[in-house]
């Protein structure tokens, strides 16, 4: 905890890089690049991927909260990886689709002790989600205020100081409206202030990256001036009143827009299903690598039966189904058929000298490298 906990925190230790924990591969490929590169880097968990079983659990190597926490403890040096909330809040996870305004919000605030007791350094609070879709900004700011006093007062009296992301908005192709943004924010901050909270480390805005089936089709690709021009507000505003700018959905980014956020002010990025591509994709070569089509076939059948790609495509997408396979491949990386045709997979490469995992965490790290280098290093 004591990179976000120490003030001041110097710029070139700073974690500004955010990776979703897709697998165990993706999670020892992280402690690999902190390692490395000398640079902490955040593992930021959605509530999909990492929960507790009675909130439902996550599909990420049906690792619980706890878990997850304890695994990092033991392997990794002491914050070389920070483990970080992502998307936490109502509705978050799959099993409150038709949880009742109250539920709802009981069930996110359990998760967040949850997190809290495990010794996650960082909560990203997203009020952006209710029952009926997307929630009205100004219910989003009430729950989300809310949410973030819980959780500080939870912490405080189990003698912890744990950092805040906030967001309350779901990801668009397009920046902000600066003006906009300063508004909500400031309502937000004042709040804070009024409730005597630390503010929050990083805030959430849109910053023309949205990442749909295998690429980002945020506006940054198209516009990449215009949304620097944008981005350099927001990233501004949120610095003039203490906190940092944060950009999700960074995936699939060339080198060159990776670099305009950074010149733009922003001060951290996140990333997620491209590493679980990575993984799938050097899964999938290497079981034509081996010969395994009986595997590879069952794979991708497996990939593609989960259904997990629908909410990644383009309406009306020409996506091929060994695509959508792809796409909702590290889905599938927990289950048990899954671990069925790895082990083959495992023998037959162990028959070659090779290690399955470390091919697969080499892809992992490859995909990381480029972030590191264009962003974070």
């Amino acid at each position: 905890m004591a990179l976000f906990n120490t003030q001041p925190i110097e710029a070139r230790h700073r974690p500004s890089l955010g990776i979703g924990p897709m697998s165990k591969n993706t999670v020892e490929a992280c402690g690999s690049i902190a390692r490395h590169h000398g640079i902490p880097l955040m593992l930021i968990a959605s509530r999909r991927q990492i929960e507790k079983d009675d909130l439902g659990g996550g599909y990420v190597e049906n690792w619980t909260t706890q878990a997850l926490s304890e695994h990092v403890g033991k392997k990794f040096p002491p914050n070389s990886l920070l483990i970080c909330r992502d998307h936490g809040g109502p509705w978050q996870h799959p099993s409150e689709r038709d949880y009742s305004d109250e539920r709802a919000m009981k069930s996110c605030l359990e998760s967040f002790k949850e997190d809290i007791r495990a010794g996650f350094d960082l909560l990203h609070i997203d009020t952006s989600l209710e029952r009926a879709g997307v929630a009205p900004i100004d219910k989003a700011v009430t729950r989300l205020v809310e949410l973030y006093a819980e959780c500080h007062d939870f912490a405080r009296s189990l003698g912890r100081l744990v950092r805040f992301e906030v967001g309350f908005e779901d990801q668009g192709i397009d920046p902000d409206c600066p003006s906009d943004f300063k508004d909500r924010l400031q309502d937000i901050l004042k709040r804070l202030i009024d409730l005597r909270l630390p503010l929050p480390t990083f805030v959430v805005a849109q910053t023309g990256t949205k990442v749909v089936e295998l690429e980002n089709v945020g506006a940054i690709m198209a516009a990449p001036r215009e949304v620097r021009h944008s981005v350099e507000q927001l990233a501004n505003i949120c610095r003039e009143r203490g906190s940092a700018l944060k950009a999700h959905n960074a995936d699939y980014l060339p080198a060159g827009h990776i670099s305009v956020l950074k010149r733009s002010g922003v001060s951290a990025i996140n990333i997620a299903p491209e590493c679980g591509v990575a993984e799938t994709r050097a899964f999938v070569c290497i079981l034509k690598e081996l010969n395994l089509g009986v595997q590879l076939e069952k794979f991708l059948e497996l990939a593609f039966e989960s259904l997990a790609w629908e909410k990644w495509m383009k309406p009306n997408s020409e996506a091929s189904d060994i695509d959508r396979a792809i796409i909702a491949g590290h889905y599938v990386f927990g289950t048990e058929r899954y671990q069925a045709i790895k082990n083959v997979a495992d023998s037959a490469c162990y028959k070659q000298g090779k290690s399955l995992d470390e091919l697969l965490q080499s892809a992992v790290e490859r995909s990381i490298e480029r972030y590191v280098l264009a962003f974070a290093a």
